[in-house]
């Protein structure tokens, strides 16, 4: 009994990607030319007769030189001695060649070309016998990645070793022609013969056939039965069932029952047909029936009809000891035929019986991604069989996406060429109702089936829309989904930043890891122990309607462009998707695009660019139905898988030895035929939401997840409560910042410590301004105590910071229906500029424009704020609808800038091009250097709950009285009139250092009951230091004052006249004579008697030439006594002041009180007029602003009318 578990898948793989043979030696070796034979030549005749001639002469020299006697000369022997020494040398032998010299180097240039031919030899072996191992050695493969290797579409597919045998060396020695036998050199040519003779043959190589060219093979002798195991074995272990389909008639042949070649040999590219010992007869449907590719005939005999086919139109072989052919010629030796005894061969069927392909169930149908996976039924996608790991594999990257017509998985390869796949980029292009979006949903489940998080990662995006993708970001792959760009424009200017970002993440992750050159690299180190390195996944960027979005954004080509030039290197894989193509819309992107998928198109012109030829548009109108191409010359047809159909599930408790505990005897793969199993149909799931669902569960499980390069965009709101933290002293945290080229989102900190800690805020209307204000004041008030900030609010917008004023930390909140209190709080905080305190103090300004438009004369002291408050720990934390409001002086000193949407993009001082996309929501702006921010909300529970664990309030702001008494006032040096200025303390006009005093205010405004306090002023120094003079043309002053103190009264003009000449000349009798000492001049001591207050009430009523006289005694006023007390209405001021009385009074800077007045007056020296209630003014003493003050008031006496 025996269990069989089908647990091991063998994907396929390209030629590409199978284990290079050891490279086989190419061209020729080419001997050299044969030396010529040794022949000594005839003597010339020439060469003969000299020598006698020479003898001859010689004979007579030496002759006549002994005839003449002793007196011959001594020089006569030197001749005869040349003569000899000539004819030694022509009777020497002739200088030649030296033979064996020759030989000897010809024999060296032998042996080396000896030593070249047998190492082309040991390769020439080394590269057969990787193609073609011993079949004894064959189990050794299994369990490798060499088993299954061969292709149907392979150049070896079905070529075998039948033996081994004598072969030619694939470089043979070429023989020059040296010319005629008996003209070369013996010894050389011999050694030639023998040499080429012994290297041009190499014994024992394996002997081939390639199957394909024969329809039958006979095999008969006594070895035939161990010949075709040897091929039947090599068949199996060398292709995969989908390429060899094998079936067996006869006997002795039980073995193959385990091979999965023969579970569905009918769906194989090759049939093979086994015929042992069978005696045909030519009837024999098999004969004849071209499903088979060839026909084995074990045993063969001529007699029989396949016998005699097999010698006359097949190959015929004879295996004893010797390896023999059939031909015409008659039995030609080949070499030894090889063989597989039964015990082998069963020990390897046995050994392949638990591998198959992952589309080994399938029956044709293309649709059935389960399969093509490697997955007899999706319940075998669990925990522990998701993901084993392909990082190092061959199989990474690879990923099923459908079958050919005949059945064949096509596979996609998303590793670069030089890895052998067909990416790292692609391009699909499919019309409307061609199954696009499916086939992306299908690649994205084979690759999520197949790899893990730590694998792949990927990033969906779909320009229009978001249904393409839809359920994908739960996927633990996911590092973004990023959907509806078209609506957004933020969007896609985020997802720009986002793979940017990426991009430079790894380069960085590289760099820090040692300067890796690339992914590959930095992996292979991961593995091999350097635990420092986390996991760098490839990362796969699927993009739909790619076209659409370089339409509305041509940049984004520059970004894919750089995705294709830094991908190989950095693992990122690109995939643009779109329903159609226009002519030059790729912008440099088509180099870089390796592998096409195109679907059925709209024209024959878009498969043309896509594929370069028009078979995509002419494709049936059938969804999924479509061509790859990877290569110039591989144009592949393909029917997509789908995955989002209702599941298919197979009752798998049918087939043997799934039932609880059954054991089943193996007899045969009929046993596992699930053609007949039941199949359900899932409605309420699909193998999307499975594998999806099924993958989340396995990260979980595992800890596993994908590197998030998409944060969710910056929602809609957020509360105060989501972000505020103590993040320092004078800082804030108030929102979020968008950062996604970083890939995170940061709070938006504002931190005030720097920049003299201003701020202001610049935004359209409904933008979120006043939100921003009261946000910004409830997290400082959240993480600072009482007793480190304060705040002051001017609340001139739409009233929304009112409910500031819960806060303990609120000193005060004025809006701009109040602008009493508005003037009051800049004069508590300009205050604090002159006596700084301690804690820090905001003055917070929502609606800069009202304060210039309605509060003009605001603009001058907040400015000097700004300049001045940091020194003091007062700042600024305002808003404007525009920055052109803000004038220069004051925007300059603001350095924290934070921008909302504006209501022209031209006017941002950050980034015009960024406030254009920037949406119009509340709270969404820019933050000084361009970064997307959300300004969080605060609610009122947020200020409840900070009011609630704040400690004691900080003191509340001080206002003025709406009623004042002259006994109320303070105890001060002069004459006491009002509460008022930055700190509401008693304000006296003193006459010693401001001899005279104006009050200027339209009708009602309080005139005569400041005129009244400054006579009951005058009253308390008594009638020994000064006396008035009144002037009161409406009697309003008539029975109230101290007649004692009155030097004169009039209520007329000719008594005025009266009066005015006596006290001019009372005055002029005063003025310094000539006889007056300078020590007198310095103590004005040389006139007694009381000072002289010349008080007029309603000046306007008096003709101006009666105060004419009295422009000459103002310069000398403070010598003679003289005091001016001028109370006048506002209307006509502006004309007065040119007045020579009034000009003259103007000239001595005297102390102003202006009470409410008509701002259409303009300055009035130099105050700007302002609506003021009765009895409140604004008080000036030399040319300085005091501030705004309330009036006392004389006990019994009724002010103005």
């Amino acid at each position: 009994m025996l269990g069989v578990h089908l647990d091991r898948v063998v994907e396929p793989i390209s030629s590409a990607e199978r284990e290079p043979a050891p490279p086989l030696p190419q061209g020729t070796l080419t001997a050299e030319t044969v030396p010529p034979a040794h022949r000594p030549g005839p003597l010339p005749l020439i060469r003969i007769l000299m020598p006698v001639v020479m003898i001859a002469g010689m004979a007579a020299m030496v002759g006549l030189m002994m005839l003449g006697g002793a007196g011959a000369s001594p020089m006569m022997l030197i001749f005869p001695l040349m003569m000899g020494m000539s004819l030694l040398m022509m009777f020497s032998p002739p200088a030649g060649e030296d033979v064996d010299e020759t030989r000897r180097t010809y024999l060296r240039h032998l042996g080396a070309l000896r030593e070249k031919a047998l190492d082309h030899a040991e390769r020439q072996r080394a590269h057969e016998f990787h193609r073609h191992p011993d079949p004894a050695e064959l189990w050794s493969r299994v369990g490798t990645r060499r088993l299954w290797e061969r292709g149907a579409q392979d150049a070896d597919a079905l070529e075998v070793r039948i033996g081994i045998g004598d072969t030619g060396l694939c470089t043979p020695v070429q023989v020059p022609d040296s010319g005629a036998p008996e003209d070369l050199d013996p010894v050389c040519a011999v050694s030639l013969r023998r040499t080429v003779r012994a290297v041009n043959t190499c014994p024992g190589m394996p002997v081939a056939v390639q199957l394909q060219a024969f329809r039958f093979l006979g095999i008969s002798g006594p070895g035939a039965a161990d010949l075709a195991r040897a091929i039947v074995g090599q068949l199996v272990t060398a292709h995969g069932p989908e390429t060899i389909g094998l079936e067996v008639i006869g006997q002795g042949w039980d073995w193959v029952k385990w091979l999965p070649h023969t579970r569905a040999p009918e769906t194989a590219a090759f049939r093979v047909l086994i015929v042992d010992s069978v005696t045909t007869t030519g009837t024999e449907p098999y004969l004849d029936d071209p499903v088979w590719t060839t026909i084995i005939d074990v045993g063969s005999r001529s007699t029989t009809a396949l016998g005699m086919r097999c010698e006359q139109e097949g190959f015929a072989l004879s295996a004893d000891d010797e390896l023999r052919a059939h031909t015409a010629a008659g039995m030609e030796v080949l070499g030894r035929p090889d063989r597989l005894r039964e015990e082998e061969a069963v020990i390897l069927g046995r050994a392949l019986t638990r591998f198959r392909r992952p589309d080994s169930t399938t029956s044709g149908t293309g649709k059935d991604l389960t399969s093509l996976i490697g997955l007899a039924d999706i319940e075998q996608l669990t925990p522990e069989t998701m993901w084993p790991g392909r990082e190092q594999s061959r199989q990474r990257l690879v990923v099923p996406i459908g079958t050919t017509p005949q059945g064949v998985p096509v596979r996609l390869d998303l590793k670069e060429s030089a890895h052998g796949g067909m990416g790292p980029h692609g391009l699909c292009i499919g019309a409307t109702g061609s199954g696009k979006s499916e086939l992306l949903r299908t690649l994205v489940v084979s690759l999520v089936a197949t790899h893990s998080p730590e694998e792949l990662n990927l990033v969906l995006v779909d320009f229009k829309g978001g249904a393409t993708f839809l359920g994908l970001e739960a996927l633990p792959h996911t590092s973004a989904v990023i959907t509806n760009l078209a609506d957004e424009a933020v969007l896609v200017e985020r997802m720009f930043d986002a793979i940017s970002g990426e991009l430079n993440r790894r380069q960085e992750v590289l760099r820090a890891a040692g300067n890796i050159a690339n992914v590959t690299d930095y992996t292979a180190a991961r593995l091999a122990g350097r635990d420092d390195l986390e996991p760098l996944p490839a990362l796969v960027i699927v993009v739909d309607e790619f076209s659409e979005l370089l339409a509305a954004h041509p940049d984004f080509a520059d970004l894919f462009v750089a995705v294709g030039r830094l991908g190989r290197s950095l693992h990122v894989h690109l995939l643009l998707a779109s329903q159609r193509l226009e002519e030059g819309r790729l912008r440099g992107l088509d180099s870089h695009l390796s592998y096409r998928i195109g679907l059925k198109t709209f024209s024959a012109a878009e498969s043309r660019q896509v594929l370069g030829v028009t078979d995509a548009h002419h494709l049936p109108a059938q969804p999924g139905a479509g061509y790859l191409r990877h290569d110039a010359d591989d144009l592949t047809r393909f029917q997509a898988a789908y995955v989002s159909g209702p599941l298919a599930r197979r009752d798998v408790s049918a087939l043997p030895g799934e039932g609880a505990g059954r054991v089943a005897l193996f007899t045969g793969w009929d046993q596992f035929d699930v053609a007949d199993t039941p199949t359900v149909y899932d409605e309420s799931t699909t193998l999307l939401d499975t594998v999806v669902d099924r993958a989340r569960t396995t990260a979980q499980a595992r800890g596993l997840h994908a590197h998030r390069i998409w944060l969710p965009p910056l929602p809609a709101a957020i509360e105060l409560s989501g972000v505020a933290e103590d993040v320092g002293e004078l800082a804030a945290a108030i929102g979020i910042i968008d950062r996604p080229y970083h890939q995170r989102q940061d709070p938006l900190i504002l931190d005030l410590t720097a920049g003299g800690g201003h701020a202001a805020l610049c935004g359209g209307p409904q933008t979120g301004k006043s939100t921003a204000l009261r946000t910004i004041v409830a997290s400082l008030a959240a993480t600072h105590g009482t007793d480190r900030v304060r705040f002051y609010v001017l609340d001139l917008g739409g009233g929304t910071l009112g409910t500031l004023d819960r806060l303990p930390h609120v000193a005060g909140v004025a809006d701009r229906h109040d602008p009493e209190r508005v003037r009051r709080i800049i004069d508590e905080v300009t205050g604090l500029v002159e006596s700084p305190e301690p804690r820090h103090t905001f003055l917070v300004v929502d609606g800069w424009h009202a304060v210039a438009g309605d509060f003009e004369e605001l603009v001058e002291p907040i400015t000097r704020l700004a300049a001045d408050g940091p020194s003091a720990r007062v700042h600024l934390l305002l808003s404007t609808p525009r920055w052109t409001v803000l004038r220069p002086a004051i925007r300059d000193l603001i350095t924290h800038r934070l921008e909302l949407k504006l209501g022209e993009p031209m006017d941002s001082l950050i980034d015009r091009k960024a406030q254009q996309k920037l949406p119009g929501l509340p709270g969404r702006g820019l933050t000084a250097d361009g970064g997307h921010m959300l300004i969080a909300r605060s609610s009122h529970q947020d200020l409840a709950h900070i009011s609630a664990n704040a400690g004691d309030p900080v003191p509340r702001l001080k206002v003025l009285p709406a009623h004042l008494t002259s006994a109320e006032l303070a105890p001060t040096a002069g004459i006491p009139l009002a509460v008022g200025g930055p700190r509401l303390e008693t304000l006296a006009w003193d006459p010693a250092t401001s001899p005279h005093v104006v009050c200027i205010g339209g009708q009602g405004a309080g005139k005569s009951t400041w005129l009244a306090t400054v006579a009951a002023g005058i009253t308390s120094l008594g009638p020994e230091a000064a006396r008035m003079v009144v002037i009161d043309h409406r009697r309003a002053h008539l029975g109230t004052l101290d007649e004692s103190m009155v030097a004169a009264y009039s209520a007329t003009s000719a008594a005025t006249q009266t009066v005015l000449a006596d006290a001019v000349a009372t005055l002029t009798a005063r003025l310094p004579g000539p006889d007056i000492t300078p020590a007198q001049l310095a103590a004005r001591n040389w006139w007694s008697g009381p000072e002289i207050y010349l008080l007029i009430d309603d000046l306007d009523l008096v003709a101006d030439h009666l105060l004419h006289p009295l422009v000459d005694l103002l310069p000398h006023a403070r010598d003679i006594g003289l005091h001016l007390v001028l109370a006048r209405k506002s209307g006509g001021i502006g004309r007065a002041l040119f007045g020579a009385f009034f000009s003259a009074v103007r000239d001595q800077s005297p102390a102003v009180m202006l009470l409410d007045a008509d701002r259409d007056e303009g300055a009035i020296f130099g105050i700007k007029p302002v609506p003021q209630p009765p009895g409140r003014g604004t008080w000036q003493v030399r040319g300085e602003t005091v501030g705004v003050c309330q009036i006392a008031t004389v006990p019994g006496d009724g002010g103005d009318a």
